[in-house]
């Protein structure tokens, strides 16, 4: 894409988003957006954000023709000194730092160090990682809510996700959703898979939400729930707004032991998304998650 793309885009999204209502505060403009490019060799991927976060939430507006498929992973943390990294892990675990590009400790207080580790063996609990020696604390990762505000007239929009999200108590007491899952599974095929990701979507379930409908990206076992979606079709007039509101899950903070007592001074928990320490892509080592364009808000 050329400069002057880029700039259109923006442009175009920040309308979107301030016509919504709900996005930007009359001191904000266009420059509190934040503009990235997930895979730049694919324009389709280009994204345009507009983040909001206090202690705890996350909301944020979202446009993209197509976002690629992720998912969030909780992150273990360990004393290096037991646990190097790399292939010095847990079993069934695996470096973070090797498969998220640009990964990033939740925030100043936690040392870069330490050993970050995801899950990879689907049979290893949480609970077993939390008895593990050398355990420091975890990062939970965020569970969304996406909700569309885009009128499917002006622009039709097909998530995939994982199907275990659907037996989520939240998607399971959402009625809607079997209607949005029955539009995905019958049109699914006119939405748009840039053919320089093909299998983006392979093992998902496809769902096109109507406007004002929601759909919870979370499973219950709070394991990594992948999602990707499509705003390309060819009875598109414009490009749709998304919102999500994010946040941890409250059982499993609470279910999380303390802090090991050796590293618990001045370790300031993760607070808004830690988008950089928990993403996790299926196309990680492609992934470019430094902006083009920051916004007003980090975290």
């Amino acid at each position: 894409m050329t400069d002057q793309q880029y700039r259109d885009f923006l442009e175009s999204s920040y309308t979107l988003m301030r016509n919504c209502g709900q996005y930007f505060a009359p001191a904000e403009n266009i420059n509190s957006m934040e503009l990235a490019h997930l895979i730049p060799q694919i324009p389709e991927t280009v994204l345009a954000i507009y983040v909001g976060i206090n202690d705890a939430v996350c909301n944020k507006g979202l446009v993209t023709p197509f976002l690629v498929r992720h998912g969030h992973n909780n992150v273990f943390v360990f004393d290096p000194q037991l646990y190097s990294g790399a292939k010095n892990v847990p079993s069934g675990t695996i470096d973070a730092k090797a498969i998220l590009a640009g990964f990033e400790a939740p925030n100043s207080s936690w040392n870069p160090d330490w050993t970050y580790v995801m899950i990879e063996d689907p049979s290893r609990t949480f609970h077993s990682l939390w008895q593990e020696k050398g355990y420091i604390d975890m990062i939970p990762a965020k569970f969304e809510d996406f909700t569309v505000l885009t009128s499917s007239a002006k622009s039709k929009a097909c998530v995939f996700i994982d199907p275990k999200a659907l037996e989520h108590p939240v998607n399971a007491s959402r009625p809607y959703l079997k209607a949005a899952l029955d539009r995905g599974t019958k049109t699914a095929h006119q939405f748009t898979i840039p053919a320089a990701i093909e299998g983006e979507t392979a093992g998902l379930v496809p769902l096109v939400l109507e406007q004002g409908e929601k759909l919870y990206v979370a499973r219950a076992d709070f394991g990594p729930c992948t999602h990707c979606w499509s705003n390309i079709h060819p009875d598109n007039s414009e490009l749709a707004v998304i919102n999500e509101n994010s946040a941890v899950p409250l059982d499993l903070v609470i279910a999380k032991p303390p802090v090991d007592s050796k590293f618990a001074k001045g370790l300031v928990p993760p607070k808004g998304s830690a988008d950089m320490t928990t993403d996790w892509f299926f196309r990680g080592t492609r992934i470019v998650r430094s902006p083009l364009l920051a916004g007003m808000f980090k975290g």
